[in-house]
């Protein structure tokens, strides 16, 4: 069967739980919004295809949990990421703060050239802003990451910060079949991906 897209890329949301992954993944992929908050257990994805430069690229999402009991489920994935969103929730200063701990897990898990992006969400709930926008920003020049807050309720900036990290994502990956003489489309890594998505009984929700 014929390929339908041109590039696949692999992408990961991690951060604390509670600050909206789940939610910035449905918004993306489903154009959806659910107000009920349900935790993620263990991993899941969800997959959405897109088309940057006349080329069509098939974006695999997973979504980690970021309860500290399903760490050494998750970070299992962080190997065959090409690009890692790190999410924080800009009314719970806590989050914020924990992105550095959620940065030394990249660092130790995940491949050295893996594009990043710091995302504060919840940024439409302005009368419960723990974290500035320019507390976000300032943190992004410190680690070199780029950053966007993001409104998965409203909408906001969620499908701009997608399409730019993949589109970064693109940019590295043309550059390395430049220089390898690779011929360009239909490219997936398979060294380092992460392992085949475990048994359902890990993929159900359950209500806090």
């Amino acid at each position: 069967m014929a390929k339908t897209y041109d590039y696949l890329f692999k992408l990961l949301l991690i951060g604390d739980s509670g600050v909206g992954k789940t939610c910035i993944l449905f918004r993306f992929s489903e154009d959806a919004f659910n107000t009920t908050f349900i935790s993620t257990i263990g991993i899941d994805f969800k997959i959405r295809t897109i088309e940057l430069d006349g080329k069509k690229i098939k974006l695999q999402i997973w979504d980690t949990a970021g309860q500290e009991r399903f760490r050494t489920i998750t970070t299992a994935y962080y190997r065959g990421a090409m690009g890692i969103m790190l999410v924080y929730d800009v009314t719970n200063e806590k989050s914020f703060d924990n992105i550095k701990n959620w940065i030394r897990n990249i660092e130790e898990h995940a491949t050295n050239d893996v594009e990043k992006m710091i995302l504060g969400n919840k940024c439409d709930i302005q009368d419960r802003r723990q974290v500035s926008r320019e507390r976000g920003e300032q943190l992004a020049i410190e680690y070199n990451i780029k950053f966007m807050e993001t409104s998965a309720k409203s909408s906001l900036n969620v499908e701009e910060a997608f399409f730019k990290l993949a589109k970064d994502i693109k940019t590295k990956t043309e550059k390395k079949l430049e220089s390898t003489n690779q011929p360009k489309g239909g490219y997936h890594l398979k060294a380092n991906e992460p392992p085949k998505k475990p048994s359902k009984c890990l993929f159900y929700f359950y209500f806090l």
